[in-house]
């Protein structure tokens, strides 16, 4: 018999969890990121203090055996802001699967959302075009495609040892002798790690970076603390001008799985006051990215979206990638207007 409840268990349980299902399912055939204790308790947890409306675990009798986490979320939706969640994240085990446990998730996420009048969530890949049937028979669906995603290589030598394909080989070899890493040469003047006292101000920085924003992740206060600091896991660099902070660069590591094993950075935020210049802007941004190196990080990415400026990214050594992220849009009702063409922003994980 299997029973759908809010998840019991703690980040150690949720990490040991999703990577087994993870790596068993695909870790032979496809990149897989590690979500380890720390990073699950940054996502998801917080040391117990993160609620869990949305964290949803199926059990036959103790033995967990499902999970679909998502977070609690003010979501921009036109110029409105409305209560829902993001980062969807459906877990079966192997030796369960076929037994519609998916859908049963789906539908108590439907009805927690219902019963909390939240209106929306929002699930990110950039893999599978399509978001599995169960979700599509539940909920009412909406796909918005083409969004790009920016890359940085350190090290395009570990990156051809790590990929699965021949032709990514033979990319990543061919690449290695063309990468200058100028972003060595960056002075740090003015530069230094976020602190707490800083928080008002890349509020701030972060709101007005969000403006253009149409459909897309938000950030509270809180939420936001936690993103620029929170233990170890994210790195944060502001850049201070006349005794304000006028620009950030917020990134987190995450070990990936492929051909064997790298480190990656996944970088969430970067916002500038207006008054910043592009040199200024280039100099936070390489600042960054020496921090990145120095930690053993072999490639870096981000969401193409407010706030990554193309020509910022170009003269920081940074290569587009083909748009093929998909952001999925989930409600409740079927009666919410959604933007036919909207300026997406959504953290990458």
């Amino acid at each position: 018999m299997i029973e759908v409840r809010t998840f019991e268990g703690d980040a150690s349980e949720a990490s040991w969890f999703l990577n087994r299902v993870w790596q068993s399912t695909y870790g032979k055939t496809a990149p897989i990121p590690v979500w380890d204790k720390r990073f699950c308790d940054w996502r998801l947890f917080r040391d117990g203090q993160a609620p869990r409306d949305y964290l949803l675990a199926a059990y036959e009798g103790r033995t967990l055996v499902g999970t679909l986490f998502a977070e609690p979320a003010k979501l921009r939706l036109g110029r409105l802001e409305v209560d829902g969640s993001h980062g969807l994240r459906a877990t079966v085990t192997n030796s369960h699967r076929g037994q519609g446990i998916g859908a049963k998730l789906a539908h108590e996420l439907l009805r927690r959302h219902q019963d909390r009048a939240a209106r929306l969530t929002l699930g990110f890949t950039t893999t599978e075009p399509r978001p599995p049937g169960f979700w599509r028979r539940t909920w009412n669906t909406r796909l918005f495609g083409g969004l790009g995603l920016w890359m940085y290589a350190f090290d395009a030598r570990a990156l051809a040892r790590w990929s699965f394909t021949d032709n990514e080989r033979r990319l990543f070899t061919l690449a290695h002798p063309f990468l200058r890493h100028r972003f060595r040469e960056a002075a740090p003047q003015g530069i230094r790690p976020y602190q707490p006292a800083d928080l008002g101000r890349c509020t701030a920085l972060v709101h007005d970076m969000l403006r253009p924003v149409t459909l897309g992740y938000t950030y509270s206060t809180e939420q936001l603390a936690a993103q620029l600091q929170y233990r170890d896991v994210p790195r944060t660099f502001v850049l201070e001008q006349d005794a304000e902070v006028r620009g950030l660069v917020s990134s987190h590591s995450l070990l990936m799985t492929g051909v064997g094993e790298l480190t990656a950075e996944v970088v969430d935020l970067m916002a500038f006051h207006d008054s910043v210049s592009t040199r200024d802007r280039q100099r936070l941004l390489q600042v960054a990215m020496q921090d990145m190196e120095r930690r053993g990080v072999a490639f870096a990415g981000m969401l193409r979206g407010p706030g990554t400026s193309a020509c910022l990214l170009l003269r920081s050594g940074w290569v587009p990638l083909p748009r093929r992220a998909t952001v999925t849009c989930l409600m409740p009702i079927c009666d919410l207007d959604l933007p036919s063409a909207p300026c997406v922003f959504t953290p990458l994980r």
